[in-house]
């Protein structure tokens, strides 16, 4: 059984030792712990590639959410701009808006 278990075990290193080898940064046996070959490193895409393609991305209309961060949504509203802005009015009246409320002072201007 353990023979068996060590030729596997053989037999996966050696399977992903062509891998490794495919890599920039190799492990040593070095006080850095590691050796950097960067003619090991695959051909990218050139810059006149990936400027097309951020032109392409700049492109899109959910360029705006998606370079800060925020993820698109897809939620429509079934209140009308009007319905919203008296939804706000009615909240603001209420005694304990200022204590509940957070962030600059909302207005209708």
């Amino acid at each position: 059984m353990k023979a068996k278990t060590l030729l596997a075990t053989f037999a996966c290193l050696a399977a992903a030792a062509p891998a490794f080898a495919g890599q920039v940064i190799h492990g040593a046996n070095t006080e850095m712990g590691y050796t950097v070959h960067p003619d090991h490193a695959s051909q990218g895409l050139t810059r006149e590639q990936v400027r097309a393609e951020l032109m392409a991305a700049k492109a899109h209309p959910s360029w705006a959410q998606l370079r800060v961060g925020a993820s698109p949504t897809s939620f429509q509203s079934k209140l009308s701009r009007a319905e919203v802005e008296a939804e706000l009015l009615r909240a603001q009246m209420h005694p304990t808006w200022n204590a509940r409320r957070v962030g600059a002072p909302v207005s209708m201007d």
